[in-house]
């Protein structure tokens, strides 16, 4: 299976597209090409085989319009425009998928960077493969017995990530094979041992070119199901035991500090066009509008014109 996805994630370094592109690029061929959206396995199946709603990936424009403050804090008479699209961040979700890896990545890199600052070491990345004889189990008991081998191996802690399936090469076919993928700190060795006294194989992931590229990779192709939880942590880097600032996220005009409101340009704005990603400040024409102030507009020249006829 590593094989496989070498062409879409190794050479990430040598091409100007993001990560994120070539995770797209592997998740349109293989659904494509493969049984991607049919495979299932006790409720799970693989990232991005449901409809989005309505709105995921509509655009979103907000920003504050408060021009004279921010003449007066030396900004230039300019308002503050927020452009994006608005997502479910579902796993699921046809449209929102890529958008929940990029999530789910870059947490899950910060944690992993915030015990490397505070304990040093390099994570590993490890495949823990269950026995065949083990394959009817519920996916419950085999996370308990790989916490409980883990805890043999004195794991310091990590993030676990389920996968129900792998890929047959040449039927082009994914099959049930429930394996996990570990990305943490502890010794490789110890895991090769404990895990193999009870019959798991374990194989090395190898190295890919950050932690964040690592997280999109194994969540790529990752199991899917309602009401659980794809990437869980434990040991020393649980939520418990690691706590991590989480990054604020932009809800007011970082030049003045006033809440967001929609806003609107009447017309095309040659910088922050309506249908682009855009956060900044640009030059107020004016044209930006507050949408609610937009409707109220209009509805009052409606009126007084249909007044003024009765």
């Amino acid at each position: 299976m590593q094989q496989t996805l070498i062409p879409y994630f190794r050479p990430a370094f040598q091409r100007t597209v993001s990560i994120l592109t070539l995770v797209a690029d592997f998740v349109d061929d293989y659904k494509f090409l493969t049984n991607w959206n049919s495979v299932s396995f006790e409720g799970w199946k693989l990232p991005a085989t449901l409809d989005p709603h309505y709105w995921c990936g509509l655009w979103n424009t907000e920003g504050c319009l408060n021009t004279k403050e921010h003449e007066r804090l030396g900004k230039g008479k300019r308002v503050y425009i927020k452009q994006y699209q608005r997502s479910c961040y579902r796993a699921s979700c046809k449209t929102c998928y890529l958008r929940w890896i990029a999530r789910q990545a870059n947490n899950a890199t910060r944690r992993i960077e915030q015990y490397t600052k505070n304990h040093g070491g390099k994570p590993i990345h490890l495949i823990l493969s269950i026995p065949p004889s083990q394959h009817h189990l519920p996916v419950k008991l085999l996370r308990e017995r790989m916490s409980q081998i883990l805890k043999i191996a004195e794991f310091e802690g990590g993030a676990v990530i389920f996968h129900p399936f792998r890929l047959n090469k040449k039927t082009s076919q994914w099959y049930t094979w429930p394996h996990f993928h570990l990305l943490g700190f502890g010794s490789h060795q110890k895991i090769v041992q404990a895990f193999g006294k009870y019959g798991w194989y374990i194989k090395e992931a190898g190295e890919r070119e950050s932690v964040f590229q690592t997280f999109c990779y194994i969540l790529s192709h990752c199991g899917v199901r309602k009401g659980c939880h794809i990437l869980t942590w434990f040991g020393d880097l649980s939520y418990s035991k690691l706590p991590v600032e989480k990054e604020p996220k932009i809800t007011c005009c970082p030049v003045c500090g006033a809440k967001f409101v929609k806003v609107y340009y009447d017309g095309i704005h040659p910088v922050a066009p309506p249908d682009k990603h855009f956060e900044g400040l640009v030059d107020s024409d004016d044209k930006w509008y507050e949408v609610e102030n937009i409707w109220e507009k209009e509805w009052t020249k409606r009126d007084r014109y249909e007044y003024a006829l009765t």
